[in-house]
């Protein structure tokens, strides 16, 4: 095993916020999510705390309960359909500074690529892409990653591209953790991307 994968492991436990898939875990101890304190005026209040009381970060057996979770987890975020941009959609996303053409040429400029050599690293229908490039076809969240990791994007790049197609950062998905971790960690190396998805199960990304 790579060393870098007790690092994330560690993230994953601070910053994973499925607290429905945590619960359900043995062993896992549901914290105390109500408590009070007197203030200034004499009065006690009652409050409930944050969900992220929850994570499993603050968990005496975290160890333990990540290897469970971790035995059950499957990609379930499957995204193999593109969606199309009608006819004015399209040339209104060609031409906005925040359209996905524009954008995506910002990004290509920006690390040294092309359209060419960004689809030389993918696994997708050169057709697919051509439309994607062109503004026809509306990216995929999980190509957004493919592309972010197959670049090594930034962070701020990569929460921008996903914004401008429509996506955010959910950290109730194990995919969106691990992936925040390799960007966060300027992990980019293929075999190393591949042993952490590889880690957490994750799949349906366009990685050759």
């Amino acid at each position: 095993m790579f060393d870098f994968i007790a690092d994330l492991d560690g993230y994953f436990c601070e910053k994973y916020a499925n607290y429905d898939k945590l619960c359900v875990l043995p062993d896992y101890k549901m914290p105390k999510m109500q408590t009070s304190e007197v203030r200034e005026d004499g009065r006690t209040y009652a409050y409930t705390l944050p969900a992220n009381t929850m994570r499993l970060a603050l968990q005496e057996k975290k160890a333990e309960l990540l290897q469970t979770l971790k035995s059950r987890l499957a990609d379930k975020t499957f995204s193999f359909s593109f969606r199309t941009h009608g006819f004015f959609a399209r040339i209104k996303n060609r031409h906005s500074k925040y359209g996905t053409v524009k954008w995506l040429k910002s990004l290509f400029a920006k690390y040294n690529e092309t359209a060419d050599s960004a689809f030389a690293s993918l696994s997708i229908d050169r057709e697919i892409w051509d439309g994607i490039v062109s503004g026809k076809f509306l990216p995929t969240k999980n190509l957004v990653f493919s592309l972010v990791l197959t670049m090594g994007m930034t962070e701020e790049d990569m929460e921008n591209f996903l914004a401008v197609c429509g996506y955010e950062l959910d950290f109730a998905i194990e995919k969106d953790v691990v992936i925040s971790y390799l960007v966060h960690a300027k992990i980019f190396n293929p075999e190393m991307v591949k042993a952490a998805l590889d880690e957490y199960k994750i799949t349906n990304l366009f990685i050759k």
